[in-house]
C-alpha cells in the first residue's frame, strides 16, 4: 500500500508506502514536502531501493554507541589484545570526545573532514591521527556493512602532510658508554640485546634460553611477550619477524653470564620460582618483566650514564643505524630486523649522518677530480 496526502496542519505534502522484511511488514513515511509532485518523486526512489535492497532504515544510533558496539562484538574477536585495547583508547580519548554525540546516519564528509583538521591543529602527529582515522574507516566500513549506512565518509577525508621525524638515535660513542656505565644493572643484558641485535622490547622478554644455540652462537626469534606484559604469544610482530640472528662475542659473554646468574636465582628461590625459561625474568617468582618496570629503569639508568634520552625502542633504531654506517647490505639489515620487506627498511632509515655525508663528498671528489 502506497498513498501521498496533504497535511492539513503543515499544509505540506507527506507519503507512506509499506514494504517487507524477513517476513515482517514494514513502513517508510516522509514529511515536508512543499508539492505533491515532489513527494511523489521521492517515494519513487525510496521504492527503488527497496527492490534494490539498497534502503537504509532510519537508525537513531549514535557514534558512541555504534563504536561500543563494534569494540564488544566485533572487533574484539578479530585482533590481539594490545591493538583492541589501543583501539579502545583511541575512542576515548579522541573519537567520543569530539564526534561521539553526533548521529551515525548523520555523519557526512564535512564532519568527517573537520574532525581529522581539529586533531592536526590541536597538535596530534600525523602517525596518532593515522591510526584514529583507521579506526573510524574499519567500523564504519561495518556500518555500512551491517546497512546502517549508505556510505563511508571517512574515505573521502584528506589527511594533513606527513613530517617524518628521523628517529633519536645514539652514536656509537654513546651506545658503548651505555653498555659499558650498565654493566651492574639488572637489566644489562636486555639493553645489550637491544644494542646488539636490533630486538624489539617484547621479543627482548619473551626470549628463552631454548632459543639460544650457543654452540652456534645464534638465537631464534619465536615469541614475544604482548598485551601490556600479560601475555606470551608464539610467532612475532609479521612473518619475516621470525627470524634467526647471529650473535657477536660480546653479547654471547653476557649472556653466559646472565644464564649463570639464572641458575642461581632459581636455585636460591626454590619453588617460590617459576622456571618459564626466561632470559630477562622477574627476580621474585621467575615470570616475564612488565615492559613499562623495565621502561622506567631503563630511563633511570640512561639519566646515570649521564646520556640524551631515546626510547627504548630507538636502541633498535641505534643498532639499525650503526650497521648502515658500517656500510653492511640493507637487505642483512632487514632481515636481522626481521622487516616484512626491504622497503621498510628503506624508509625508516632513509636518512644517514653527517659523517656519511661527508664521505659521500670526499669520494665524490676522488671520482671527479679534474
Amino acid at each position: 500500500m502506497a498513498s501521498i496526502f496533504k497535511n492539513s496542519k503543515t499544509e505540506k505534502w507527506e507519503f507512506v508506502f509499506d514494504y517487507y522484511k524477513d517476513g515482517k511488514r514494514k513502513q517508510v513515511r516522509r514529511r515536508g514536502f512543499r508539492t505533491k509532485r515532489e513527494a511523489g518523486e521521492h517515494m519513487v526512489d525510496l521504492q527503488k531501493a527497496v527492490r534494490d535492497q539498497a534502503y537504509i532504515e532510519p537508525c537513531r544510533m549514535t557514534i558512541d554507541e555504534f563504536l561500543a558496539y563494534w569494540l564488544q562484538h566485533i572487533r574484539k574477536f578479530q585482533c590481539e589484545e594490545t591493538t583492541y585495547y589501543n583501539n579502545r583508547l583511541y575512542v576515548k580519548n579522541h573519537i567520543g570526545p569530539r564526534i561521539g554525540h553526533v548521529k551515525l546516519q548523520c555523519l557526512d564528509d564535512h564532519t568527517c573532514q573537520q574532525f581529522v583538521n581539529d586533531m592536526h591543529k590541536d597538535g596530534f602527529a600525523r602517525n596518532t591521527i593515522d591510526r584514529v582515522v583507521s579506526v573510524l574507516k574499519q567500523s564504519l566500513d561495518k556500518a555500512v556493512d551491517l546497512k546502517i549506512m549508505k556510505q563511508n565518509p571517512m574515505r573521502k577525508v584528506a589527511l594533513p602532510r606527513a613530517v617524518r621525524k628521523e628517529a633519536a638515535v645514539w652514536t656509537v660513542e654513546q651506545a658503548n658508554t651505555f653498555l659499558r656505565n650498565t654493566r651492574n644493572s639488572r637489566y644489562h643484558c636486555a639493553y645489550s640485546l637491544a644494542l646488539l641485535t636490533g630486538m624489539r622490547q617484547g621479543e627482548i622478554l619473551g626470549l628463552r634460553w631454548k632459543d639460544i644455540h650457543f654452540d652456534k652462537k645464534i638465537l631464534t626469534v619465536n615469541q614475544r611477550l604482548t598485551n601490556y606484559g600479560k601475555t606470551i604469544k608464539s610467532g612475532a610482530k609479521t612473518s619475516a619477524g621470525v627470524r634467526t640472528i647471529s650473535l657477536p662475542d660480546r653479547l654471547m659473554d653476557v649472556l653466559n653470564k646472565q644464564r649463570d646468574y639464572y641458575e642461581s636465582v632459581k636455585k636460591e628461590r626454590g619453588i617460590r620460582f617459576i622456571d618459564m625459561d626466561l632470559v630477562i625474568f622477574n627476580l621474585t617468582n621467575g615470570k616475564p618483566v612488565y615492559p613499562s618496570n623495565l621502561t622506567k629503569r631503563y630511563k633511570q639508568d640512561v639519566s646515570l650514564a649521564g646520556l640524551p634520552h631515546i626510547p627504548f625502542h630507538s636502541m633498535r633504531h641505534t643498532h639499525a643505524t650503526l650497521l648502515i654506517e658500517q656500510n653492511i647490505h640493507v637487505k642483512l639489515i632487514s632481515e636481522r630486523l626481521g622487516h616484512s620487506k626491504i622497503g621498510v627498511t628503506l624508509d625508516i632509515y632513509s636518512h644517514v649522518s653527517p659523517s656519511m655525508q661527508r664521505e659521500v663528498a670526499d669520494r665524490i671528489d676522488t671520482i671527479l677530480s679534474p
